[in-house]
């Protein structure tokens, strides 16, 4: 029977939710981000009306990726944190970059905003994939 616990896809979620933040901010990548958003959209790079189901509905999908991570992490029968780390590393190399590549190929989507979409969901999975590692 595969296990999972709640604590570690809780921790995974915030951990995501930071690294997205920082990820996303003026800081690192998010004047790249928010042009490449504004110049899709008009002009705008987006209204502040409705963030917060927005949030919302990130944070659900963000649980449930980690959820699935948990089952993963458990069905491989990994046993630690760099185990964790090298699911989550598959994972995003079998789902996360393959979809990444599609949007450059057929949505055309810049290289280098694709790069910093892909690049994230690399660096929250293999956290993730880790501290699920770690506690399981």
């Amino acid at each position: 029977m595969y296990t999972i616990s709640f604590w570690p896809i809780l921790v995974s979620a915030v951990v995501a939710f930071v690294i997205g933040a920082l990820w996303y901010s003026p800081v690192l990548f998010g004047k790249e981000w928010m042009g490449y958003l504004a110049s899709r959209r008009g002009g705008a790079a987006g209204s502040a009306s409705g963030m917060w189901q927005r949030y919302l509905v990130q944070i659900v999908m963000t649980l449930i990726m980690f959820v699935i991570m948990g089952f993963a992490v458990s069905a491989s029968g990994s046993t630690g944190t760099a185990d964790g780390a090298l699911v989550g590393f598959l994972a995003w190399l079998g789902f996360m970059l393959p979809t990444a590549v599609t949007n450059v190929l057929w949505k055309e989507e810049p290289f280098k905003i694709s790069l910093i979409e892909t690049v994230n969901n690399l660096v929250i999975l293999v956290i993730g994939g880790a501290i699920i590692g770690a506690w399981h």
